[in-house]
């Protein structure tokens, strides 16, 4: 898997207005499968949405896995919400005020809860846009990908440059919390056009941005189509330059391909991945990861360290438990993704297994040595020659 790839889908301590969440903090994903129309490059593409959609149908299945859940975890706070897809700004808006309201029904939702939306520039409708804003979304991430016409056409997208721009407008006027995502390493692109793209986007007063390395997946129309992204070469040293360039604007990279202006404006849902914290996952095709103190998962209360059980759900059910070291391996490939890295003490809580126990001590020392990553007893994280070798440097540190 390419460490800067394509990769906003869903994916215990996430960041909550900076501060690390409580123990027994809890993200929920509400999966939204249906989309407009197919991207060439995306490989998560489920279906069109039907020309006759059952919303209702859709909300009693939200409903139901919610419900399932409390039955199990109902007693955790939630601490961050995300609509995710899919393209979820399809939902009506009442309906988003719905399942909010369904969490609160069956949760601790904290007042202060990230609540997200993935939306993209060929569903806006600027009323529409503002009672999702009234409807209790106070995140709003949209999927713009190029700011060029040629992009946009490469790219497959339905939206003009324009109908972006006015997304754009409306989102960071909106929204407590904005961001856009860009796609970059398109064949043939250079660093003068991408940066006049960053410029653009930054020109909104964001303060956070997704920047990703366009690969080409098995499956995708690209692959079928034999596509081509940049090359290696050009990928590599255009990501150097993006990264350079935001940290002259005052942006941070805390992970692999985001970017925020301060802690605050950091995405507290996905750090919940990120870092190994809890979250469960709402609708047909959300996945889950939920930690337990009873033997058989009947009852998901908060556990940690080495006598607690780590299970895998899907499509709004518990599936599997997972072995300690199939959670590290995880915890692993996503912690350090982070700029922060890899607490040790939060991924023995999160997996039971020692962190440096779990690595190649050889691996680690020589890629120490080699200024790629950089360690203590507490932490280990990768440094800005590293971070281009993440995929690399994963496989040397868990084979």
């Amino acid at each position: 898997m390419d460490g800067k790839k394509i990769q906003h889908t869903q994916m215990q301590h996430g960041i909550i207005g900076g501060e690390r969440q409580e123990p027994d903090g809890l993200a929920v994903y509400i999966h939204f499968p249906y989309c407009r129309s197919r991207c060439p490059y995306c490989d998560f593409f489920r279906a069109l949405l039907p020309r006759v959609f059952d919303e209702e149908a859709l909300l009693q299945r939200y409903a139901d896995d919610l419900a399932y859940f409390a039955t199990l975890c109902g007693g955790r706070r939630v601490t961050s919400v995300f609509f995710g897809g899919g393209t979820p700004s399809l939902l009506a808006p009442q309906s988003i005020e719905h399942v909010i309201g369904e969490i609160g029904r069956h949760f601790k939702l904290d007042a202060g809860a990230e609540i997200s939306l993935e939306a993209n520039p060929n569903t806006f409708e600027r009323e529409k846009f503002l009672a999702f804003r009234a409807a209790g979304i106070n995140r709003l991430s949209l999927g713009v990908q190029a700011l060029s016409a040629a992009g946009l056409k490469f790219l497959g997208r339905t939206h003009g440059v324009d109908d972006a721009l006015r997304a754009m407008e409306l989102g960071a006027a909106a929204f407590p919390k904005f961001s856009v995502d860009l796609i970059y390493a398109r064949p043939g692109q250079q660093w003068e056009s991408w940066q006049q793209e960053i410029d653009t986007a930054l020109s909104f007063g964001l303060k956070h941005i997704s920047l990703y390395e366009l690969a080409i997946e098995e499956g995708t129309v690209f692959a079928k189509k034999n596509i081509r992204a940049a090359d290696e070469k050009t990928s590599l040293t255009l990501y150097k330059q993006t990264v350079s360039y935001l940290r002259e604007r005052g942006f941070a990279r805390y992970e692999v391909s985001n970017f925020a202006a301060t802690r605050l404006d950091e995405c507290a849902h996905n750090l919940v991945y990120w870092r190994g914290g809890d979250y469960i996952g709402i609708g047909e095709g959300a996945h889950g990861r939920i930690r337990t103190a009873g033997k058989g998962g009947s009852t998901l209360s908060v556990a940690a360290g080495g006598g607690s059980e780590i299970w895998a759900a899907a499509d709004g059910r518990l599936s599997e438990r997972l072995l300690p070291e199939e959670r590290a391996e995880e915890l692993v490939l996503l912690g350090l993704r982070l700029e922060e890295g890899i607490d040790a003490e939060a991924f023995y809580q999160a997996c039971g297994i020692k962190l440096f126990d779990y690595l190649s001590k050889k691996m680690t020392k020589r890629l120490a040595q080699l200024n790629l990553l950089c360690y203590d007893e507490r932490n280990i994280r990768l440094t800005d020659k590293g971070f281009p070798l993440l995929d690399e440097i994963i496989l040397e540190l868990v084979s």
